[in-house]
């Protein structure tokens, strides 16, 4: 067998481990997700007993209602404006098969703000743009159901995405990387082009933006993780949104303050001391905080007299 494999493998045929190969699960035909010419999603698989305590069980958890029924058929929804988006679930069992279907209804009015952009029906698929946040809900309450059955996920509906974000954590997101923004272009206006003190205000400048992203990076965590992901009160959920924007905004408020008086008194240095040019030490000296130009100003006066006693 060996003498066999080792002349097989010369002439470049490969053998895969069939007891490897076995363990590997994969998706079946019925697998797959449907659309119609509708764009409503669809998925069928096999069910061995009577399953509808697991779909009432999963309606009430993911706060869908029913809203139409016959023998082997129940329809259900979520949303509670028609104006807006509407998930249905419609779902066909019987002592063998079941059969998922579901799609997004666009209200009027939601359609008439986006100047009519999204469609009437929007298809339960976990990528793109429109209405992205409502067909990423969907497609994970329906991953939710389809595990019960131990059934695949809906493709490319797992994994991470900044869809599946909650709103305070989007919005709070969104803030902090204006305010980053914000206070790099304030430090920037800041950078004065002369040999040395650039380098000295660059670097200066990469440090703190640094500070701000990483102090920033640690408040949203400690938001999204301790309180968004776990509260379901909305209210909560905005209120730690505000709390962690306000502590950001100080602590970014804090370091302008600061980085200013320090790149002045590096100016004053640089243009006074190192490189003496009146009119920019002047002007320097004048834009210095009144006790920062007191305190310099003093500084000054005592070095004159010492000088003037050793002479």
């Amino acid at each position: 067998m060996l003498l066999f494999q080792a002349a097989a493998e010369a002439k470049g045929v490969v053998f895969v481990n069939t007891a490897v190969w076995k363990k590997k699960k994969k998706r079946k035909e019925g697998d797959a997700e449907r659309y119609n010419r509708e764009g409503q999603w669809s998925r069928g698989f096999d069910v061995r007993t009577e399953s509808w305590f697991t779909f009432e069980n999963w309606a009430h958890e993911h706060k869908y209602h029913m809203v139409a029924c016959k023998a082997h058929r129940r329809l259900y929804t979520k949303g509670n404006d028609p104006n807006y988006y509407t998930t249905y679930v419609d779902i066909k069992h019987d002592a063998s098969r079941t059969v998922l279907t579901a799609w997004i209804q666009v209200g009027f009015k939601l359609r008439a703000l986006s100047f009519f952009l999204l469609p009437p029906t929007l298809p339960i698929t976990p990528t793109g743009f429109r209405g992205i946040r409502t067909r990423r809900r969907a497609c994970h309450d329906l991953n939710n159901l389809l595990e019960r059955f131990k059934q695949f996920p809906i493709h490319q509906s797992e994994g991470l995405h900044i869809a599946d974000m909650d709103l305070s954590s989007l919005l709070l997101l969104g803030k902090m990387i204006f305010a980053v923004a914000v206070f790099t272009t304030i430090l920037s206006a800041r950078i004065e082009l002369s040999p040395g003190l650039s380098n000295f205000l660059m670097n200066e400048l990469f440090k703190r933006v640094m500070i701000i992203t990483a102090g920033g990076a640690l408040l949203f965590l400690a938001h999204h993780f301790g309180v968004a992901r776990r509260s379901i009160d909305t209210w909560k959920k905005m209120v730690s949104a505000g709390a962690v924007s306000l502590v950001f905004t100080s602590l970014a408020v804090f370091l302008l303050t600061r980085t200013h008086t320090e790149d002045l008194e590096a100016k004053v240095n640089y243009h006074c001391l190192l490189h003496f040019n009146a009119n920019r030490c002047s002007s320097a000296v004048q834009a210095l905080p009144d006790k920062q130009r007191e305190n310099l100003v003093q500084r000054i006066q005592t070095f004159q007299k010492e000088i003037a006693v050793k002479k």
